[in-house]
Protein backbone atom coordinates (compact mmCIF):
# COMPACT_ATOMS: atom_id res chain seq x y z
CA UNK A 1 0.00 0.00 0.00
CA UNK A 2 1.21 3.37 -0.55
CA UNK A 3 1.21 6.26 2.11
CA UNK A 4 2.42 9.17 0.27
CA UNK A 5 1.57 12.00 3.13
CA UNK A 6 0.68 15.08 0.78
CA UNK A 7 1.57 17.94 3.11
CA UNK A 8 -1.52 19.60 5.12
CA UNK A 9 -1.73 21.64 2.33
CA UNK A 10 -4.88 22.91 2.81
CA UNK A 11 -4.59 25.06 5.46
CA UNK A 12 -8.27 25.58 4.16
CA UNK A 13 -9.42 26.10 8.10
CA UNK A 14 -12.66 27.74 7.17
CA UNK A 15 -14.66 30.07 9.73
CA UNK A 16 -18.33 29.18 10.10
CA UNK A 17 -20.65 29.95 13.30
CA UNK A 18 -18.24 29.16 16.33
CA UNK A 19 -16.52 26.34 14.16
CA UNK A 20 -13.27 26.08 12.34
CA UNK A 21 -12.22 23.21 9.70
CA UNK A 22 -8.82 22.51 8.71
CA UNK A 23 -7.35 19.58 7.01
CA UNK A 24 -4.72 17.62 9.47
CA UNK A 25 -3.62 14.92 6.94
CA UNK A 26 -4.20 14.31 2.81
CA UNK A 27 -2.79 10.56 2.37
CA UNK A 28 -2.47 9.08 -0.56
CA UNK A 29 -3.87 5.18 0.57
CA UNK A 30 -3.90 3.59 -3.24
CA UNK A 31 -3.61 -0.14 -2.50
CA UNK A 32 -1.13 -1.98 -4.64
CA UNK A 33 -1.77 -3.91 -7.84
CA UNK A 34 -3.51 -0.59 -9.92
CA UNK A 35 -6.23 1.29 -9.70
CA UNK A 36 -8.90 1.57 -7.13
CA UNK A 37 -12.29 3.51 -7.33
CA UNK A 38 -15.35 4.20 -5.13
CA UNK A 39 -14.29 3.48 -1.70
CA UNK A 40 -15.76 3.01 1.38
CA UNK A 41 -14.07 3.02 5.32
CA UNK A 42 -15.75 0.33 7.60
CA UNK A 43 -17.66 2.20 10.97
CA UNK A 44 -14.28 2.89 12.87
CA UNK A 45 -12.20 3.96 9.89
CA UNK A 46 -9.94 0.78 10.25
CA UNK A 47 -10.31 -0.82 6.55
CA UNK A 48 -11.53 0.69 3.15
CA UNK A 49 -13.54 -1.49 0.58
CA UNK A 50 -12.50 -0.81 -3.28
CA UNK A 51 -13.70 -2.00 -6.53
CA UNK A 52 -12.81 -1.49 -9.95
CA UNK A 53 -14.16 1.74 -12.37
CA UNK A 54 -17.01 -0.59 -13.85
CA UNK A 55 -17.74 -1.82 -9.92
CA UNK A 56 -16.18 -5.54 -11.34
CA UNK A 57 -15.14 -7.11 -8.28
CA UNK A 58 -14.32 -6.49 -4.45
CA UNK A 59 -11.59 -5.78 -2.15
CA UNK A 60 -10.73 -4.64 0.91
CA UNK A 61 -7.46 -2.77 2.63
CA UNK A 62 -6.80 -3.28 6.16
CA UNK A 63 -5.29 0.28 7.21
CA UNK A 64 -3.36 -1.56 10.18
CA UNK A 65 -1.72 -3.79 8.43
CA UNK A 66 -1.27 -3.08 5.37
CA UNK A 67 -3.08 -5.93 3.05
CA UNK A 68 -5.55 -6.31 0.60
CA UNK A 69 -8.12 -9.19 0.39
CA UNK A 70 -10.28 -10.31 -2.53
CA UNK A 71 -13.82 -10.57 -1.40
CA UNK A 72 -15.14 -10.74 -4.50
CA UNK A 73 -14.53 -10.97 -8.76
CA UNK A 74 -17.73 -10.83 -9.96
CA UNK A 75 -20.08 -8.39 -11.72
CA UNK A 76 -21.46 -5.40 -9.61
CA UNK A 77 -19.90 -6.67 -6.57
CA UNK A 78 -18.63 -3.17 -6.02
CA UNK A 79 -21.26 -1.17 -6.43
CA UNK A 80 -22.40 0.10 -3.04
CA UNK A 81 -20.97 -2.51 -0.56
CA UNK A 82 -22.00 -2.33 3.51
CA UNK A 83 -19.95 -3.07 6.09
CA UNK A 84 -21.15 -5.09 9.11
CA UNK A 85 -21.59 -2.65 12.70
CA UNK A 86 -18.30 -3.98 13.60
CA UNK A 87 -15.87 -3.99 10.49
CA UNK A 88 -15.67 -7.97 10.24
CA UNK A 89 -17.79 -8.77 7.73
CA UNK A 90 -19.22 -6.90 4.01
CA UNK A 91 -22.23 -6.78 2.13
CA UNK A 92 -22.48 -7.43 -1.50
CA UNK A 93 -24.60 -7.80 -4.53
CA UNK A 94 -23.63 -9.60 -7.69
CA UNK A 95 -24.75 -9.09 -10.84
CA UNK A 96 -25.95 -11.82 -13.47
CA UNK A 97 -28.24 -12.20 -16.35
CA UNK A 98 -31.27 -14.92 -16.03
CA UNK A 99 -33.05 -15.46 -19.36
CA UNK A 100 -32.48 -11.86 -20.42
CA UNK A 101 -33.44 -10.44 -16.77
CA UNK A 102 -31.25 -8.31 -15.00
CA UNK A 103 -30.36 -9.73 -11.28
CA UNK A 104 -28.75 -9.65 -8.33
CA UNK A 105 -27.67 -11.67 -5.63
CA UNK A 106 -26.95 -11.10 -1.43
CA UNK A 107 -23.59 -11.93 -0.24
CA UNK A 108 -21.80 -11.61 2.90
CA UNK A 109 -17.96 -12.07 3.34
CA UNK A 110 -16.42 -12.71 6.63
CA UNK A 111 -13.05 -10.97 6.96
CA UNK A 112 -11.94 -12.45 9.29
CA UNK A 113 -12.53 -16.06 8.56
CA UNK A 114 -12.47 -15.15 4.85
CA UNK A 115 -15.54 -16.81 4.21
CA UNK A 116 -18.32 -16.20 2.07
CA UNK A 117 -21.95 -17.26 1.67
CA UNK A 118 -25.01 -16.22 -0.34
CA UNK A 119 -27.95 -14.50 1.69
CA UNK A 120 -30.39 -13.99 -1.05
CA UNK A 121 -30.76 -15.71 -4.29
CA UNK A 122 -30.58 -13.86 -7.43
CA UNK A 123 -34.16 -11.14 -7.47
CA UNK A 124 -35.02 -8.05 -9.34
CA UNK A 125 -35.09 -4.88 -7.43
CA UNK A 126 -32.89 -6.00 -4.27
CA UNK A 127 -31.96 -2.58 -2.88
CA UNK A 128 -28.79 -1.67 -0.89
CA UNK A 129 -28.84 -3.33 1.82
CA UNK A 130 -28.18 -1.77 5.49
CA UNK A 131 -26.19 -2.66 8.56
CA UNK A 132 -28.17 -3.66 11.74
CA UNK A 133 -27.28 -5.11 15.11
CA UNK A 134 -26.23 -8.77 14.61
CA UNK A 135 -26.30 -8.80 10.88
CA UNK A 136 -27.77 -6.64 7.65
CA UNK A 137 -31.63 -6.05 6.46
CA UNK A 138 -32.60 -5.62 2.88
CA UNK A 139 -35.33 -4.90 0.91
CA UNK A 140 -36.12 -7.18 -2.23
CA UNK A 141 -39.17 -5.81 -4.24
CA UNK A 142 -41.52 -5.30 -1.29
CA UNK A 143 -40.19 -7.53 1.04
CA UNK A 144 -37.81 -7.30 3.87
CA UNK A 145 -35.21 -9.24 4.94
CA UNK A 146 -32.51 -10.10 7.68
CA UNK A 147 -30.19 -11.92 8.65
CA UNK A 148 -31.43 -14.78 11.63
CA UNK A 149 -31.18 -13.53 15.19
CA UNK A 150 -30.38 -9.64 13.76
CA UNK A 151 -32.52 -7.02 15.41
CA UNK A 152 -33.43 -3.63 13.26
CA UNK A 153 -33.19 -1.25 16.12
CA UNK A 154 -32.49 2.11 14.03
CA UNK A 155 -34.41 2.74 10.66
CA UNK A 156 -33.18 1.49 7.12
CA UNK A 157 -34.24 4.17 4.44
CA UNK A 158 -33.67 3.71 0.54
CA UNK A 159 -34.83 5.50 -2.81
CA UNK A 160 -36.82 4.09 -5.43
CA UNK A 161 -35.27 6.04 -8.14
CA UNK A 162 -38.48 5.65 -11.24
CA UNK A 163 -41.00 6.57 -8.24
CA UNK A 164 -39.33 9.92 -6.99
CA UNK A 165 -39.95 8.35 -3.28
CA UNK A 166 -37.35 7.81 -0.40
CA UNK A 167 -38.88 5.05 1.89
CA UNK A 168 -38.50 5.06 5.81
CA UNK A 169 -38.72 1.64 7.66
CA UNK A 170 -38.45 0.90 11.41
CA UNK A 171 -38.68 -3.10 10.73
CA UNK A 172 -42.75 -3.18 11.31
CA UNK A 173 -44.07 -0.47 9.12
CA UNK A 174 -42.80 1.91 5.99
CA UNK A 175 -43.76 5.13 5.19
CA UNK A 176 -43.43 6.98 1.81
CA UNK A 177 -41.83 10.54 1.60
CA UNK A 178 -42.15 12.93 -1.09
CA UNK A 179 -40.05 16.12 0.11
CA UNK A 180 -40.44 17.70 -2.98
CA UNK A 181 -43.94 16.49 -4.32
CA UNK A 182 -43.93 15.95 -8.39
CA UNK A 183 -41.19 18.19 -8.71
CA UNK A 184 -38.28 15.84 -7.92
CA UNK A 185 -38.24 12.50 -10.15
CA UNK A 186 -35.38 10.85 -8.65
CA UNK A 187 -33.47 10.66 -5.10
CA UNK A 188 -29.80 9.26 -5.00
CA UNK A 189 -27.33 8.51 -2.30
CA UNK A 190 -29.78 8.17 0.03
CA UNK A 191 -28.46 7.61 3.61
CA UNK A 192 -29.37 8.18 7.11
CA UNK A 193 -27.46 9.88 9.80
CA UNK A 194 -25.39 8.09 12.26
CA UNK A 195 -27.52 9.32 14.95
CA UNK A 196 -30.61 7.90 13.17
CA UNK A 197 -32.57 11.05 13.05
CA UNK A 198 -32.02 12.93 9.75
CA UNK A 199 -31.36 12.03 6.04
CA UNK A 200 -29.58 13.29 3.10
CA UNK A 201 -29.98 12.93 -0.01
CA UNK A 202 -29.62 14.15 -3.50
CA UNK A 203 -32.80 15.63 -5.12
CA UNK A 204 -32.25 15.84 -9.09
CA UNK A 205 -32.74 19.89 -9.98
CA UNK A 206 -32.47 20.31 -6.35
CA UNK A 207 -28.78 19.18 -5.03
CA UNK A 208 -27.86 17.94 -1.95
CA UNK A 209 -31.02 18.19 0.99
CA UNK A 210 -31.37 17.31 4.90
CA UNK A 211 -34.46 15.82 5.58
CA UNK A 212 -35.93 14.59 9.01
CA UNK A 213 -37.58 11.52 9.25
CA UNK A 214 -41.37 12.90 7.96
CA UNK A 215 -39.69 14.45 5.12
CA UNK A 216 -39.34 17.82 5.73
CA UNK A 217 -36.99 19.66 4.26
CA UNK A 218 -34.48 20.80 7.09
CA UNK A 219 -31.24 22.30 4.66
CA UNK A 220 -30.44 22.53 0.95
CA UNK A 221 -27.27 22.85 0.63
CA UNK A 222 -26.69 23.03 -2.53
CA UNK A 223 -25.63 21.95 -6.13
CA UNK A 224 -23.56 19.02 -4.95
CA UNK A 225 -22.66 15.08 -5.67
CA UNK A 226 -22.76 12.10 -3.36
CA UNK A 227 -23.38 13.27 -0.20
CA UNK A 228 -21.98 10.82 2.52
CA UNK A 229 -22.54 11.77 6.06
CA UNK A 230 -19.25 13.16 8.21
CA UNK A 231 -20.82 12.92 12.09
CA UNK A 232 -24.08 14.27 12.32
CA UNK A 233 -23.83 17.73 11.38
CA UNK A 234 -21.89 17.92 8.26
CA UNK A 235 -22.12 16.48 4.69
CA UNK A 236 -18.49 15.76 2.59
CA UNK A 237 -20.02 15.52 -0.95
CA UNK A 238 -18.14 16.24 -4.43
CA UNK A 239 -18.56 19.61 -5.96
CA UNK A 240 -18.40 18.58 -9.93
CA UNK A 241 -18.64 20.88 -13.31
CA UNK A 242 -18.83 18.81 -16.67
CA UNK A 243 -18.54 19.92 -20.30
CA UNK A 244 -21.86 17.74 -20.94
CA UNK A 245 -19.52 15.11 -21.92
CA UNK A 246 -17.70 14.05 -18.75
CA UNK A 247 -16.60 16.11 -15.48
CA UNK A 248 -13.66 18.76 -15.99
CA UNK A 249 -13.53 19.24 -12.01
CA UNK A 250 -14.87 17.35 -8.83
CA UNK A 251 -13.67 19.06 -5.52
CA UNK A 252 -14.10 17.23 -2.59
CA UNK A 253 -16.25 19.78 0.68
CA UNK A 254 -17.71 19.38 3.53
CA UNK A 255 -20.95 20.69 3.96
CA UNK A 256 -22.98 22.74 7.32
CA UNK A 257 -26.09 21.51 7.36
CA UNK A 258 -26.91 24.15 10.13
CA UNK A 259 -25.74 27.36 8.48
CA UNK A 260 -25.12 25.62 5.00
CA UNK A 261 -21.25 26.83 4.63
CA UNK A 262 -19.04 25.21 2.69
CA UNK A 263 -15.49 24.34 3.23
CA UNK A 264 -12.99 22.85 0.36
CA UNK A 265 -10.98 19.88 1.53
CA UNK A 266 -9.09 19.39 -1.77
CA UNK A 267 -7.95 22.48 -3.76
CA UNK A 268 -9.31 23.45 -7.05
CA UNK A 269 -7.25 21.72 -9.46
CA UNK A 270 -7.44 17.98 -8.33
CA UNK A 271 -10.12 16.23 -9.31
CA UNK A 272 -11.46 14.21 -6.41
CA UNK A 273 -14.72 11.94 -6.37
CA UNK A 274 -16.84 9.43 -4.61
CA UNK A 275 -16.16 10.40 -1.11
CA UNK A 276 -17.18 7.90 1.71
CA UNK A 277 -16.76 9.06 5.54
CA UNK A 278 -16.20 7.28 9.08
CA UNK A 279 -14.77 7.94 12.19
CA UNK A 280 -13.64 11.19 11.43
CA UNK A 281 -12.13 10.16 8.12
CA UNK A 282 -12.58 11.16 4.50
CA UNK A 283 -11.56 8.83 1.29
CA UNK A 284 -12.21 9.72 -2.20
CA UNK A 285 -10.77 8.63 -5.29
CA UNK A 286 -9.56 10.85 -8.49
CA UNK A 287 -9.91 9.84 -12.35
CA UNK A 288 -6.77 7.92 -12.58
CA UNK A 289 -7.60 5.61 -9.68
CA UNK A 290 -5.99 6.96 -7.15
CA UNK A 291 -7.31 6.48 -3.74
CA UNK A 292 -6.44 9.66 -0.69
CA UNK A 293 -8.23 10.01 3.09
CA UNK A 294 -8.31 13.23 4.58
CA UNK A 295 -8.37 13.75 8.38
CA UNK A 296 -10.20 17.20 9.50
CA UNK A 297 -9.91 19.19 12.86
CA UNK A 298 -12.81 20.94 13.98
CA UNK A 299 -13.21 23.39 16.27
CA UNK A 300 -15.48 25.95 18.25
Amino acid sequence: MKMKLTIALLACAATLSAQNVSVTRHTEVTPEGGAAYFPVLSPDGSKMAYTSSDYTGLKVLDFTTGNSQVVSFSAGAGFDPVFSTDGSAIYYRQQSTVGGQKLRSLSEYNLDQKSERQLIAPTRDLKRPAAIAGGMAVFAGNKLFKSVGARINSLYVYSVAQEGTIVVCDGKTSRVLRPYGNQVRSYLWTTLSPDGTKIATYAIGKGVVVLDLDGKILAELGDFEAPAWYGNDFVAAARTTDDGHQYTASQIVLLDRHNRQIHNLTAPDEMGMNPSAAAGKIVYNTPEGKLFMLELNITK
